[in-house]
């Protein structure tokens, strides 16, 4: 429990630290919609810090189901800070990516896509993971405040973890340690703090020429006139 509740505090700091950071910046929240549709709330703060690079960080908690003797469970906590190139400007159009993930988990009667961790189907696995990753993605701007992405990517990584016969009993089978290589994808909806500038209306530039035309054809018109 204590390990749990000191994770649990480093990832509050870390996302308040580089809130701090970004607060004079040009700032995004984000939520990845596919991570969402496994039921784990996430959210990522990235920040401007030039006109091809932004900064990044990632967090996820899913921390149900909280009874210990459900056998199905995909409990975890994951940061994942991140850098990005953009090709045109920040937060417009493609992008690449590097990354690194931790995620400390516990797992059990779970089939993940792919076909991946097909063991986790009929065994616990409690551990932690580090892993780096790569990415290509495509921002498409939707308004002053909004933007929507899309990434597909690719990370290696390093797992260390205990195995357990079932998802709700406590017998230890071993502990295990392997290197693995998964996906990555996003479908992410952000917001843009403070937004983008509005457009403004340039100035029309009026040719020396047609202002000296105008200012005779007044004259004209006030001599026109004044005869009248």
């Amino acid at each position: 429990m204590m390990r749990k509740e000191i994770k649990h505090n480093l990832l509050i700091v870390l996302l308040l630290l580089f809130v701090s950071k970004a607060a004079a910046q040009n700032v995004t929240l984000s939520n990845n919609l596919l991570y969402d549709a496994w039921l784990t709330p996430n959210l990522r703060i990235g920040v401007r810090a030039s006109e091809h690079w932004s900064l990044g960080l990632t967090a996820g908690y899913r921390p149900w189901p909280t009874n210990d003797e459900t056998s199905r469970k995909w409990r975890h906590v994951l940061i994942s800070p991140e850098l990005r190139y953009w090709k045109d400007s920040v937060n417009v159009h493609h992008f690449f990516g590097a990354n690194l993930i931790y995620s400390h988990f516990n797992v059990a009667d779970v089939r993940f896509p792919f076909g991946l961790f097909p063991s986790v189907r009929d065994e616990r696995r409690q551990g932690d993971l580090f892993a780096i990753g790569a990415f290509y993605g495509y921002s498409w701007v939707l308004g002053r405040h909004w933007n929507l992405e899309a990434l597909i990517g690719v990370a290696v990584g390093y797992a260390k973890y205990d195995r357990y016969a079932c998802g709700h009993c406590g017998t230890k089978i071993s502990d295990e340690s392997k290197l693995f290589l998964m996906p990555q994808a996003g479908i992410n909806i952000v917001y843009n703090i403070p937004g983008r500038p509005c457009k403004q209306q340039e100035p029309v530039a009026i040719d020396p020429n047609a202002q000296e035309t105008l200012r005779q054809l007044e004259k004209t018109d006030n001599e026109t006139t004044k005869t009248k």
